[in-house]
């Protein structure tokens, strides 16, 4: 049967082929279109949410550079004008995370996936946040000590400098990655895997951001006797035994 008669018999006409070619384009010209930019507009979020951490996560590493290389200088007992500079440095730093704080909650809300506050933004601002201001007072006081000739390194040791700078990497670190790993577009939808990714992230940054927070733990004393000894009672001339004492009383535990 020839292609005359196949359309005879399927009883199309010319114009109704032509009407059914153009319905055709235009249906996949509108599904393309719309996918296209569906894929577009994914691609531009992951862009600008990738940016952002990026952001987050080079104004963190600076601050925490900065601040650890005053510690440095204070230890090194270096001169007065290095430690000077080292600190306007560091200043300069602190104004620019410091003004760009609200836009770094902004980040990680969009990030998170949330359009209300996220659960992630009271971990970032009561720990790292929180840790690095701890870390600011720590540098900042031992920074006017030295300025006044007092003893610096020991202000550094009393306010754990050492503890704090460490915490900051580690945590910081934590949350910056996590951050990152969250930014990653999804192209295939319904399938909960960013879901999945959350609770994960979320997961490592409470282990090393809450669990792990040094300014929790307060820093052990160092004793001569043991914990569970009290001192020995002296024994009197008027007495040729000392007379036993009763065991001391339990030491009530300090909830940090």
């Amino acid at each position: 049967m020839s292609g005359r008669g196949l359309l005879r018999y399927a009883r199309l006409t010319r114009r109704q082929l032509i009407i059914f070619a153009i319905a055709s384009a235009v249906i996949n010209g509108i599904i393309t279109a719309s996918v296209g930019a569906w894929l577009a507009q994914t691609y531009s979020k992951y862009q600008a949410r990738r940016a952002a951490i990026e952001t987050i996560a080079h104004l963190v590493y600076e601050r925490r550079t900065r601040a650890g290389m005053v510690a440095s200088s204070i230890r090194r007992n270096a001169e007065i004008e290095e430690m000077r500079q080292r600190k306007q440095a560091y200043d300069e730093a602190y104004v620019d995370w410091n003004k760009n704080v609200m836009l770094n909650l902004f980040a990680i809300r969009e990030a998170a996936g949330d359009f209300n506050i996220s659960s992630l933004e009271p971990v970032f601002e009561d720990h790292l946040i929180a840790a690095m201001a701890d870390q600011d007072r720590c540098v900042t006081k031992a920074y006017d000590a030295r300025i006044a000739n007092q003893d610096a390194k020991l202000v550094l040791e009393e306010c754990r400098m050492a503890a704090l700078h460490q915490y900051v990497l580690d945590c910081g670190a934590t949350f910056t990655n996590e951050l990152y790993k969250l930014t990653e577009p999804t192209f295939v939808p319904f399938t909960g895997q960013f879901a999945k990714t959350r609770m994960l992230a979320e997961k490592r940054i409470r282990d090393y951001c809450v669990d792990k927070d040094v300014r929790t733990v307060a820093p052990a004393a160092p004793s001569s006797v043991p914990a569970s000894q009290g001192p020995a009672a002296p024994a009197t001339a008027s007495t040729p035994q000392a007379v036993p004492q009763a065991p001391p009383a339990a030491a009530a535990k300090v909830i940090p």
